[in-house]
């Protein structure tokens, strides 16, 4: 059996094509930007090309019994909402032209709604055309903050002794590790237990504001009275194209953390027994960190 798996070098596809191949399975994966060697050497099969091009992607899915898809992110791309876009029909002809009758869609919480702000907006027009496949079996794993997102910060957080985003500090939202939601992933790719078109949240263990997530960093970083500061939305719009992301990716990302404090993308989300990844945020940052390890 063959599977094929979208952004291996990626945070999650590249945990998911790790666990893929320590279960024996047979993976193959596509290479863009960087070079992906190492999973050659275990085995996997390895095609060149990316998410725009549509031979490479029905060479990646021909043949294959499942695939895990997504909608890469360049964040310097300034068309990256119209590529996106270009990304999801393009993914979604080639499962159908290649006949894939499992997959695995890794999309977010909020992908339910048209109107939903930042990145995760492009994730609605993605899943509706992944449930058009009718000969297709689809999985849509709709994760929350991811909890990796927060290492983002670290270069800030050493360099100035503060912790910032436009985000409120005392508001509580769902965070989930990339591992859990690779577990996830590789399991139900392994398993192929889901019909017919299908949507799991995946949403951590517990809420989590951003002041508290600062105090976890500062504590394992030596830093017991890192403060937690919520800055304009201009400013944080100007670090993150400082920081090579393109305006359009720069204004998404600002608008979602925005939409955050207004309540949403989580407004009516319950975690429930099915919902509730094992990892915490203060593991996840243990390891992330290097704390504790012999």
């Amino acid at each position: 059996m063959m599977i094929a798996v979208m952004g291996a070098a990626g945070r999650v596809g590249s945990q998911v094509a790790d666990l893929l191949l320590r279960e024996g399975a047979s993976i193959r994966v596509l290479e863009h930007r960087r070079p992906l060697a190492t999973l050659r050497q275990r085995g996997a099969e390895v095609m060149i090309g990316t998410a725009l091009d549509d031979e490479a992607l029905l060479a990646l899915f021909t043949g294959a019994s499942a695939a895990l898809v997504l909608l890469p992110e360049d964040l310097a791309d300034p068309q990256f909402v119209a590529n996106r876009s270009r990304m999801s029909r393009a993914i979604a002809s080639a499962l159908r032209e290649a006949r894939v009758p499992y997959v695995v869609a890794l999309s977010s919480v909020g992908a339910d709604r048209a109107d939903t702000a930042g990145p995760p907006a492009g994730l609605w027009e993605f899943e509706r055309h992944l449930f058009g496949l009718d000969e297709t079996n689809a999985l849509a794993l709709r994760s929350a903050f991811y909890m990796d997102n927060l290492l983002a910060n670290l270069p800030l957080i050493q360099m100035q002794r503060i912790n910032g985003s436009a985000v409120r500090g005392d508001l509580r939202f769902p965070m989930v590790a990339t591992r859990d939601v690779a577990q996830e992933a590789a399991g139900r790719l392994i398993r192929r237990d889901f019909a017919g078109h299908q949507v799991k949240l995946l949403l951590g263990p517990e809420d989590v504001s951003m002041e508290e997530a600062t105090s976890l960093i500062g504590s394992l970083l030596g830093l017991p009275d890192l403060p937690y500061i919520q800055f304009p939305p201009a400013r944080v719009k100007d670090a993150l194209r400082a920081a090579g992301m393109s305006d359009e990716v720069a204004s998404l990302l600002v608008g979602m953390q925005l939409a955050l404090n207004q309540g949403r993308p989580f407004t009516g989300i319950h975690r429930t027994v099915e919902s509730t990844t094992p990892t915490r945020l203060v593991e996840f940052l243990r390891d992330a960190l290097a704390v504790g390890r012999a």
